[in-house]
């Protein structure tokens, strides 16, 4: 499955290029937002700018009526389709959106209270004809996404598949992290002895998607060569501590990939920072053979964007294989998770061919995706 563009908005910016240059320059999106907006308490959150986001939908002619979810994704999708050559009204395209809560602020501040139908709004805007196809599965619903587009690609019922996801930073949102104990009052540390919890952000990714190769010529291909998921069913939250469940999905990915794990050349983790989940992932990652490759999470830049993760965080695997650099974890310091896993320390050139793209989340769902050059 061929990647034939893409686009991210976040904390740190409204394009990819932005995006993924402040990550090289190791630059965070977090800051501290005061009580009273989420919480009662002050707590680190990554969010992006709203004066910016309101500017840019107005150039781009996104009608006002559309929610703040929704402008997000039409500008990313906008910006992604405009480098692919692909007529989003036609038939033959199909529209994925992944999202764990969606318009859920239309619960508070509309009375129509209709939550359920972003997907059908997004798709009408660009005339397509295809019912939209929304995937929410928890924080691997970016990733399921792009899995799931895979599939529907070698049905061959489709030529390509627009892609897009993402989630806000709202009250509902965060009463829900805070009544789990999840999130840490400081920027979030992934596998460091120190983690305390989560950081959470708010993000919006799209990319486009091919079974056929794009026509552009001096350019380095991307594909996503193999994905799978699986869900541990032990517990309705935490994961199997034993991390046999994200293992059966990247073992199932590299098979479907035909990639070997000793071929695999860096793993673009969850990372979430809480005790249970990068534990979970040191044990996976030592089961799978994985444990001594580098490892990377970037919640550390944009917080957990939940819905959007899995994507936008593909999308910056994409770009790892295009600029052949592996990036750092930022906020790791020291080791602490159960096993002892490989975690990049510094932003730095590599000769990186296949990596390895896994989200875990609520439930115990997981997903691996292997995206090669």
């Amino acid at each position: 499955m061929f990647v034939l563009s893409d686009n991210i908005i976040s904390s740190l910016g409204f394009t990819t290029a932005d995006n993924i240059h402040r990550i090289c320059c190791e630059q965070t999106g977090i800051g501290y937002v005061e009580p009273g907006k989420f919480s009662q308490r002050a707590f680190p959150f990554a969010l992006v700018n709203d004066a910016e986001l309101n500017e840019r939908a107005k150039s781009a002619s996104i009608p006002e009526h559309f929610t703040r979810l929704e402008r997000m994704m039409l500008l990313s999708i906008i910006n992604a389709l405009n480098d692919s050559g692909i007529d989003p009204s036609n038939s033959r395209c199909l529209f994925v959106i992944s999202t764990t809560k969606g318009n859920i602020t239309r619960l508070i501040s509309e009375s129509e209270k209709k939550i359920n139908n972003l997907g059908e709004r997004i798709r009408s805007y660009f005339g397509n004809p295809n019912r939209a196809i929304v995937v929410s599965n928890a924080c691997i619903s970016g990733a399921l996404a792009v899995e799931i587009s895979a599939r529907f690609l070698q049905t061959k019922n489709y030529d390509h598949v627009v892609v897009a996801g993402g989630d806000l930073t709202t009250h509902f949102v965060v009463s829900g992290f805070e009544a789990l104990h999840a999130l840490s009052p400081n920027p979030c540390r992934p596998y460091d002895a120190n983690r305390d919890g989560l950081t959470l952000g708010e993000g919006c990714a799209a990319m486009t998607l091919s079974a056929c190769p794009p026509m552009r010529k001096n350019e380095s291909l991307v594909v996503i060569s193999g994905g799978a998921s699986s869900c541990d069913a032990v517990h309705i939250s935490a994961p199997d501590r034993t991390g046999a469940g994200l293992n059966l999905a990247i073992a199932r990915a590299l098979e479907s990939s035909r990639v070997q794990a000793k071929d695999i050349d860096a793993v673009c983790a969850h990372g979430t920072a809480t005790a249970y989940n990068d534990d979970m992932e040191s044990h996976a990652m030592h089961l799978a053979k994985l444990a001594e490759k580098p490892i990377y999470s970037l919640k550390g830049y944009w917080g957990h964007t939940l819905g959007a993760a899995g994507l936008m965080e593909t999308i910056a695997a994409i770009h790892s294989l295009k600029q052949q650099r592996i990036f750092k974890t930022l906020g790791f310091e020291t080791h602490g998770t159960a096993k002892i896993l490989n975690i990049v320390k510094k932003t730095e050139n590599a000769n990186i061919k296949h990596v390895l793209k896994t989200a875990s989340g609520f439930g115990g769902c997981n997903v691996a995706l292997i995206v090669s050059i």
